[in-house]
C-alpha cells in the first residue's frame, strides 16, 4: 500500500474511533442530545448590588458571556474569573456573587435556560475549571453569541427552536472542551462512578416499584438513558440481569405475602406485578421449586 493509500486508512480509523466515541456518549448520555429550553436572555449590565450580596438564579442555569470589564464569581467551593469574551456557567440553585469594579461596570450577555441534561453535563462540565476554550473555539463561541442577540426579538415557535438550538451548540462546544481537557484516568473513574450510580438509581426503582407494570424503556427514559445501555450496565455492575433483579424481588415478596396468609394465589399474584395467575404459578414453581398454593397449606 502506498503512502496515499495508508493516510486513507489511518484518516479512515481516526474517524470510526471518533464516531464511536460520539456514539458511547450519546448512548450513555442521550439527554445531551435534548435541547435546553431557554426562559429569557440579554445584553445586560450588572447591578453593583450583585457584588454586594449573594444570590443564586433560581430554577434555571446561567450562561454569561463577557462583553465588557472583569468578574470574579464567588462559588460555594471556589472562584472563577471571566475577561471580555470569555464564557462562563452557573448550575441552577448556585449560590454565587459577582465581584467586579463598580466604577467601570460589567457587561454580560446573559442567558437563562433548563436543560433535563444539567446534572449529567455538570458532572463533566466543572463551573471552577471555566473558561476553557481555545481561542478558536471562543471566537465561534462568541459568533453565536451575536446571533443570539441578534435573534432577540424572536416572536414564532421556530425562532425559539433556532436560539436553543444555538444555547445548545455553545454548551456541547464547551463539553468538547472540557473532554479534551480531561486526563484518560479521570475519564475512566467518571465512568465507573456513573455507572455504578445508574445501577443503584435503577435498583431503587425496582425496590420501589416492583409491583408495577414494568417497562424497560419506561425505565431507560426515567433514567436518561438508552435501554440498551441500561441493560448493559445493570448486567455488567450487579452480576446478573435487570429482569433477574425484578423477578428476584417479585418472587421473595410472593413467598412473603403467601406464608403470611395475606390473600390467595391470584391476590398475591396481583399484589407483585403478575396480571395472569397461571404464569405468576409458572415462575413460582421454577424458583422454589413448588408452586405456590403449597405455601398456602
Amino acid at each position: 500500500m502506498g503512502k496515499i493509500g495508508l493516510t486513507h486508512a489511518r484518516a479512515g480509523r481516526t474517524a470510526l474511533a471518533r464516531r464511536a466515541k460520539a456514539h458511547s456518549i450519546e448512548t450513555a448520555f442521550p439527554g445531551l442530545a435534548r435541547l435546553p429550553h431557554v426562559h429569557s436572555m440579554g445584553a445586560m449590565i450588572f447591578d453593583p448590588i450583585w457584588s454586594q450580596k449573594r444570590h443564586a438564579s433560581r430554577e434555571s442555569c446561567e450562561l454569561l458571556h463577557i462583553i465588557k470589564g472583569t468578574v470574579q464569581i464567588e462559588l460555594p467551593r471556589g472562584r472563577l474569573t471571566g475577561h471580555p469574551g470569555d464564557t462562563l456557567l452557573i448550575p441552577t440553585n448556585t449560590m454565587h456573587r459577582d465581584n467586579f469594579d463598580t466604577v467601570s461596570g460589567l457587561k454580560v450577555f446573559l442567558v437563562h435556560f433548563v436543560w433535563a441534561a444539567e446534572a449529567d453535563y455538570f458532572a463533566m462540565v466543572k463551573p471552577l475549571s471555566l473558561p476553557i476554550a481555545s481561542p478558536r473555539v471562543a471566537e465561534d463561541m462568541a459568533r453565536l453569541f451575536d446571533r443570539l442577540a441578534a435573534g432577540l426579538d424572536f416572536g414564532t415557535e421556530a425562532d425559539h427552536l433556532l436560539v436553543c438550538s444555538q444555547v445548545h451548540s455553545i454548551l456541547l462546544m464547551i463539553l468538547r472542551e472540557a473532554l479534551r481537557n480531561t486526563p484518560p484516568q479521570k475519564k475512566k473513574a467518571y465512568g465507573e462512578r456513573h455507572r455504578r450510580l445508574l445501577m443503584l438509581r435503577a435498583r431503587q426503582h425496582l425496590n420501589e416499584h416492583f409491583a408495577e407494570p414494568f417497562s424497560l424503556d419506561q425505565l431507560a427514559r426515567l433514567l436518561n438513558v438508552s435501554p440498551f445501555y441500561l441493560s448493559h450496565v445493570f448486567s455488567r455492575e450487579s452480576d446478573f440481569a435487570l429482569f433477574t433483579y425484578l423477578t428476584n424481588l417479585r418472587m421473595r415478596r410472593a413467598r412473603e405475602l403467601l406464608q403470611a396468609g395475606t390473600g390467595n394465589v391470584t391476590e398475591v399474584a396481583h399484589a407483585v406485578g403478575y396480571e395472569d395467575e397461571g404464569y405468576f404459578s409458572k415462575v413460582f414453581r421454577k424458583y422454589f421449586g413448588v408452586p405456590p398454593r403449597d405455601l398456602r397449606d
